[in-house]
């Protein structure tokens, strides 16, 4: 038999926001939908799961796949439909969410902006720029990881990734060393590429703090050595005068993992 079609025609156009990065928000037409109104966790799951996906639409199956994995298709259908109901209620029109015989989409006849979607197409972009100006506009985007409070949902997981590998990507590109070294501890390249900023700057003290730190992160964390680019660098610091003197950026000296 087949499965019952609800069919929602649609109302006058809103303005949806949808929020995924560093937590969870919808606005509509500029007034952000309180907290209390996601308290059916399928119904919030739900316009996530439709946020992160091409065009905002699933295959029905998709969704029950995502949400109910480990239910039939038709004892998960009815849970699919109130799911659809709550959602819709909670965003305060009908056509927030329709459903037909194959597909369910998120606000298909609103104007939708989806934060992480935004930032990923600018992202994109950049690396393929390549230039550090593309890579900070880009970055100004990103407002923090993806959905912090689904991190054990599967459905989320594969769009969390690819998010945070374009972040990482960026701050490279843009040579924003503190914030790759805040993210990755033990990347060897961005305390390098500090020592060596330091260096050019005649701030020998700085310099060789961060080789320490380099080696006290690579010894505890990978049990590693230092390198023969650290070597090199470190060598260069010991040849710089002890009493030339310091640039005020010592202070910029990054520390990891204390």
């Amino acid at each position: 038999m087949a499965a019952p079609t609800t069919v929602v025609r649609a109302e006058a156009p809103v303005q949806v926001e949808v929020h995924l990065l560093g937590g969870f928000q919808v606005r509509v037409d500029g007034q952000a939908l309180p907290p209390h109104h996601w308290s059916r966790r399928h119904g919030a799951a739900l316009v996530k799961l439709l946020a992160l996906a091409p065009g905002r639409c699933l295959h029905r199956e998709q969704v029950i796949d995502a949400l109910w994995p480990d239910l039939r298709i038709d004892r998960a259908a009815p849970r699919l439909h109130k799911a659809a109901h709550y959602a819709r209620r909670a965003m305060g029109h009908r056509s927030a969410v329709v459903l037909d015989a194959e597909t369910v989409r998120l606000c298909p006849d609103d104007h939708v902006q989806i934060d992480g979607a935004r930032f990923q197409q600018q992202a994109e972009s950049a690396v393929a720029d390549g230039s550090i100006a593309a890579a900070k506009a880009a970055l100004a985007l990103y407002g923090g990881e993806l959905l912090p409070q689904d991190l054990y949902e599967p459905w989320a997981e594969e769009s969390r990734q690819h998010l945070s590998r374009l972040h990482a990507e960026l701050l490279q590109q843009a040579e924003d060393w503190h914030q790759v070294l805040a993210t990755d501890p033990t990347n060897e390249p961005a305390h390098l590429a500090l020592a060596q900023r330091y260096l050019d700057r005649g701030d020998r003290p700085a310099a060789l703090r961060q080789l320490d730190e380099l080696d006290r992160v690579m010894r505890d964390e990978l049990g590693l050595g230092p390198g023969q680019r650290a070597e090199e660098l470190r060598r260069r610091a010991a040849s710089v005068p002890s009493d030339r003197p310091c640039c005020p950026v010592a202070a910029e000296w990054v520390t990891v993992g204390a």
